[in-house]
């Protein structure tokens, strides 16, 4: 299981996720990711790598800084 960071950084994405009212699926659709790969990262149980993280990002239209910036 990932930790720490993980953990955090799967944490802003879902509060920003929520924040616009979406689901994980939405986000998914958007982000152009398997559902089950966000619930993943969300939840610390998956390490979200560099183009997932700037996926994420661009669909949610924040920069890559301000999604994992702490």
């Amino acid at each position: 299981m990932a930790t720490d960071i993980c953990v955090w950084v799967g944490g802003r994405i879902r509060k920003l996720r929520l924040k616009r009212g979406w689901t994980q699926q939405i986000l998914a659709d958007h982000a152009e990711l398997a559902r089950e790969h966000i619930s993943a990262i969300e939840t610390g149980r998956a390490e979200p790598g560099l183009r997932a993280l700037e996926r994420i990002a661009d669909a949610l239209k924040i920069s890559l800084k301000e999604l994992i910036g702490r």
